[in-house]
């Protein structure tokens, strides 16, 4: 018998929000860590966003929901890099930002796919059902 999704879609959008946001920190920490409480850090950021994006895919689709992580973390990283690190500010890159975004709306509006198999043998794998219930255990 198949394991019903017990996420609601709301939550998932928020989880893959979330987990673009905190891909924007741990990708600057790959560039920018220094000691080893950075680099711990850094790890912690991977494993949050990563769990936050497989917890929603089992609700979006895998494509739609990879595509919005990373499209967060990209446009996040380009513009915390010109912002905060003082890369040159760039027209080209803002304007290629704004084609990615707009790309992965438009993903969202053409995708019908849905691969629940996959995802669930992952998120089993790496113990993610039992986090989930845990989880939705604490909000209820």
């Amino acid at each position: 018998m198949k394991k019903q999704t017990k996420i609601s879609t709301n939550l998932a959008w928020a989880l893959i929000i979330l987990g673009g946001i905190i891909e924007c920190f741990w990708v600057n920490g790959l560039k920018h860590a220094d000691n080893f409480a950075l680099y711990v850090f850094t790890g912690l950021g991977i494993l949050i966003s990563f769990c936050c994006t497989i917890l929603a895919m089992k609700k979006i689709e895998v494509s739609i929901a990879y595509a919005v992580f990373v499209g967060i973390g990209t446009a996040g990283v380009v513009l915390g890099e010109m912002l905060i690190f003082n890369e040159p500010f760039s027209w080209l890159k803002i304007s290629l930002i704004s084609v990615l975004i707009l790309s992965v709306i438009g993903l969202k509006f053409i995708s019908q796919e849905h691969d629940e198999e996959s995802v669930e043998k992952i998120s089993s794998d790496l113990g993610l059902n039992e986090l989930e219930d845990e989880l939705l255990g604490k909000i209820k």
